[in-house]
C-alpha cells in the first residue's frame, strides 16, 4: 500500500482539504511538531494507515500536499503530531459526535474525506436594517426538546425541530432569530481538578468551595449552551433528525427562516487559544457556504479589527460587546449599518427604573432613545444568563444548586424583585402584581429605539425555577416547557399586541436618533418628555415617573397621531396631565399593564386633560383625529397668550431636559442652540 501513496507539494493555501480527481489535497496547521501526519481511516472497516509528511511539504506550523492512493480504501482521516492524534482544526464534518452528549476523546474524532457540495440552497438573505429588526434568541436542542412543544419526537431538539417553530416565531411578529453555537464540539464539560480533567485513577479529597469532596463522585456536566472551543466548519450532529446529513438539514433551516424573511443570527464563542486564522476562516466559511445573515461574536480578546475590515464579512451583520466606533469609521458614516453594540447596559437600567431604584430616570430615558446613524444596539430586559422574565419578578435571590457549585456560579447582581415573596405562590395578589411588572419590562423593551432580542420562552413566562445560570441543565430546568404557553394566553397575546404597535409606527423604531426638537415647525418636537405636569418632566433623583410624547408625523407625513408613554414605575397611583393635541383630535387608551384587555383601535378618553396611572404601571394613549384647519381667526391678545403658554411650555420642556442632560446628540453637536435662537428662547 506504501507504494502505491504519492505525496508531492503544493501552496500551503487555502487551508482545508478537496478532493481533486484521484487525490486528496490538504492543507492545515499543526503545532510545531518534529513528526507530522496524515492518519487515514475506514469508518466501516475500523482499518487505519498513517502517512507521514515530508518536511519538503511544511511551511512553518503549515503542511500542505496531496497525497494520491488512499481514497480507494479510506473515507476519514485524523491528523498526527509527536504521538498524539486530533482532529483537523479544518474539520467540515466530524465523525464521532453524532450521539448527544457522548464524551469522545479527541483521537477518536475523524473528519470525512468527500466532495465539496457547493450546492447548498439556503435561500436569500432578507438585509433587513436594525431599526426594522425583531431578534428571537434561542438553543436549538433546549428549544423544542421538552415533549410539551408538540413536535414530533424524532425531529424534538434538532434543526428540523426549530423548522416546525418557524410558523409560531413568525406569528408573534419577529423577523430574525439568534441562535447559540451550531458548530461541532464535545458537550461533556469536565471539572478540572488541578488544571487536569482526568480523574479516573485519582480519588482523592479535594477542597470545592469551601466544601471537601471525593473526586470519584464528580460527575461530567453537560455543556447545552455550548460556549466551547470546537470545530468551527463543523455543523453539530447532534442537533440533527439525520447526522448523517446534518449540513443539509442545517441548510435547510437556515433556507426556511429565508424564505419567511426571516434573518439567521450565529453566535460564535472563541476562547483565547483559538488560532486567528480558523477564527476568520471559520467565519468567512459560514457566511459563504451557509449564507448566514449575521455573526454574535463571544469571547475575550477577539480580533475586531481583523474581523470588521475582512472584505468577505462586509455585509453581515456583527454583534459584540465593544467596538471602537470612532477608531472604525472616523467621521465617515457607513453606508450601511452592520456593525451592532450588545451588553447588558438597557438591562441594567431597565431593571432598577422597574423595580422602582432611585436615581434612574434619566439613564432610563437614555436607554429608551438610545439609537445611532453608524451602529445598531442590541436590547434585552433578559437573556440566555440571568433570571427569566419571569424569575425576574419571582426571586430575589438565584437558586443555583442543580449545577452541582455550591450555588456559586452565576451572578448575583440580578437587580430583581420578587414582588413581595420569594419564589413560587399561588397568592393572587403576588401573582397579579408579577403580571404587571412582566408587562412592564418588555413594553420598555419593545417600545425602545434600539433592535429588541427576547430569550424563548420569556414571551409566555417560562421559568428556570430561579436558576440564573443553567449552562448544564440538559433537563426541564434548561429546556422551554411550552405549557406555560396555554397558562400565560394572555400574556403572551400582550407581547403579540406590543410588536404590532412597535411595527406600525415608524417613530418607535427610527433610523437615525431623535432631535428632542422641533426641527419640522409641526408645534412638536419628535420627542418630549412629560411629567405630572405637561412639558415638565421630573428628572429628580427620587423620580419613577416619567411620560414620552411621540410625533408620529416626523417619521410618516401620511400620519399624525401623537402617541403618549406614561410610565409610572411608583408605588402609589399618580395623575398625570396629559399634553394637549391639534385642535381637532382627541387622546384614546390603547393599553394599560394594569388591565388584562388592549383595545387596539382605541377607548375615548372622557377626560382630556388628566388621567390616573395606577401603581407600577405603563399606559399607552394615543393622541388621533382630523385636524381643525378653519378656526376663528384669534385676535392680537389672544396670539400673544397662545404665543407665550407655547413658548413657555417649550422653554419648561428644554430647560428642564437640558438641566438633567437628558437631550440627545443635538446638544453636542450645536443644533439646540440654533434651534433655541430661531424660537427666541
Amino acid at each position: 500500500m506504501q507504494d502505491k501513496i504519492q505525496i508531492t507539494k503544493i501552496r500551503p493555501y487555502p487551508l482545508g482539504n478537496n478532493i481533486l480527481g484521484n487525490a486528496f489535497n490538504i492543507c492545515t496547521i499543526f503545532g510545531g511538531g518534529e513528526k507530522c501526519g496524515i492518519n487515514f481511516y475506514n469508518t466501516r472497516t475500523h482499518k487505519n494507515k498513517l502517512v507521514m509528511i515530508p518536511d519538503e511539504c511544511r511551511f512553518g506550523n503549515v503542511c500542505s500536499c496531496k497525497i494520491v492512493g488512499v481514497l480507494e480504501e479510506y473515507n476519514a482521516y485524523n491528523l498526527y503530531e509527536d504521538g498524539r492524534y486530533f482532529c483537523d482544526p479544518y474539520a467540515d464534518n466530524v465523525i464521532g459526535l453524532e450521539k448527544w452528549a457522548a464524551d469522545v476523546s479527541e483521537e477518536a474524532l475523524y473528519n470525512a474525506i468527500r466532495p465539496q457540495n457547493n450546492n447548498v440552497d439556503t435561500g436569500v438573505r432578507p438585509h433587513i436594517p436594525y431599526e426594522d429588526m425583531l431578534i428571537y434568541l434561542l438553543n436549538i436542542r433546549s428549544f423544542t426538546k421538552n415533549n410539551s412543544s408538540e413536535v414530533p419526537s424524532r425531529f424534538r431538539g434538532t434543526y428540523k425541530g426549530v423548522i416546525y417553530k418557524i410558523p409560531y416565531i413568525k406569528s408573534l411578529g419577529f423577523n430574525a432569530v439568534e441562535i447559540m453555537p451550531v458548530y461541532e464540539m464535545n458537550v461533556v464539560h469536565k471539572i478540572k481538578i488541578n488544571g487536569s480533567t482526568d480523574n479516573k485513577n485519582n480519588n482523592f479529597v479535594f477542597n470545592d468551595n469551601g466544601n471537601l469532596r471525593d473526586s470519584s463522585t464528580l460527575k461530567p456536566k453537560i455543556n447545552l449552551w455550548g460556549f466551547e472551543d470546537g470545530y468551527y466548519f463543523s455543523p453539530r450532529k447532534a442537533f440533527s433528525s439525520d447526522p448523517e446529513n446534518a449540513e443539509e438539514e442545517i441548510s435547510e433551516m437556515i433556507k426556511a427562516f429565508h424564505d419567511n424573511h426571516m434573518e439567521v443570527i450565529l453566535q460564535f464563542y472563541f476562547d483565547d487559544k483559538v488560532n486567528r486564522n480558523i477564527l476568520i476562516e471559520s467565519l468567512r466559511y459560514w457566511a459563504y457556504h451557509y449564507n448566514i445573515d449575521g455573526i454574535h461574536l463571544k469571547g475575550d480578546n477577539v480580533p475586531l479589527d481583523m474581523i470588521t475590515s475582512d472584505p468577505y464579512l462586509k455585509d453581515i451583520k456583527i454583534f459584540y460587546y465593544g467596538f471602537d466606533y470612532g477608531r472604525l469609521y472616523g467621521r465617515q458614516l457607513p453606508k450601511r449599518r452592520v456593525l451592532a453594540s450588545y451588553n447588558d447596559d438597557y438591562m441594567f437600567v431597565c431593571r432598577r427604573f422597574l423595580k422602582g431604584d432611585d436615581n434612574t430616570v434619566s439613564d432610563f430615558l437614555n436607554c429608551m432613545i438610545g439609537n445611532s446613524n453608524e451602529h445598531g444596539i442590541i436590547n434585552y430586559v433578559c437573556n440566555y444568563d440571568g433570571f427569566r422574565l419571569s424569575d425576574l419578578v419571582s426571586y430575589e435571590h438565584k437558586r443555583n444548586e442543580d449545577n452541582d457549585e455550591n450555588n456559586q456560579d452565576g451572578t448575583d447582581n440580578n437587580l430583581s424583585w420578587n414582588c413581595g415573596f420569594e419564589g413560587k405562590t399561588r397568592k393572587k395578589s403576588i401573582l397579579d402584581i408579577r403580571l404587571k411588572q412582566m408587562k412592564n419590562a418588555l413594553t420598555m423593551l419593545f417600545m425602545a429605539e434600539g433592535t429588541p432580542l427576547l430569550y424563548s420562552g420569556d414571551e409566555f413566562g417560562d421559568s428556570q425555577d430561579g436558576n440564573n445560570n443553567p449552562y448544564c441543565q440538559d433537563n426541564k430546568i434548561g429546556h422551554v416547557d411550552w405549557k406555560n404557553l396555554e397558562k400565560n394566553k394572555d400574556f403572551f397575546e400582550f407581547v403579540r399586541f406590543l410588536i404590532r404597535f412597535r411595527k406600525k409606527y415608524g417613530v418607535l423604531h427610527k433610523p437615525n436618533p431623535f432631535k428632542l426638537m422641533d426641527y419640522n415647525a409641526t408645534g412638536y418636537p419628535d420627542l418630549s418628555y412629560h411629567g405630572t405636569d405637561s412639558w415638565r418632566p421630573d428628572l429628580s433623583n427620587y423620580s419613577h415617573t416619567i411620560g414620552m410624547l411621540y410625533s408620529c408625523e416626523y417619521e410618516n407625513k401620511d400620519v399624525n397621531d401623537f402617541i403618549y408613554i406614561i410610565y409610572n414605575m411608583h408605588w402609589t397611583p399618580v395623575m398625570f396631565s396629559l399634553p394637549k393635541l391639534p385642535d381637532g383630535m382627541k387622546w384614546y387608551e390603547i393599553a394599560d399593564t394594569a388591565n388584562d384587555k388592549v383595545d387596539e383601535k382605541g377607548q375615548l378618553l372622557e377626560k382630556q386633560q388628566e388621567i390616573t396611572c395606577v401603581e407600577r404601571s405603563i399606559k399607552i394613549l394615543v393622541g388621533k383625529g382630523k385636524v381643525i384647519t378653519g378656526k376663528k381667526r384669534l385676535n392680537e391678545s389672544d396670539k400673544k397668550s397662545a404665543k407665550s403658554t407655547k413658548k413657555n411650555e417649550q422653554k419648561d420642556f428644554l430647560n428642564n431636559t437640558v438641566s438633567k442632560n437628558m437631550t440627545s446628540k443635538a446638544i453636542e453637536n450645536g443644533t439646540l442652540d440654533k434651534f433655541l435662537k430661531s424660537r427666541q428662547l
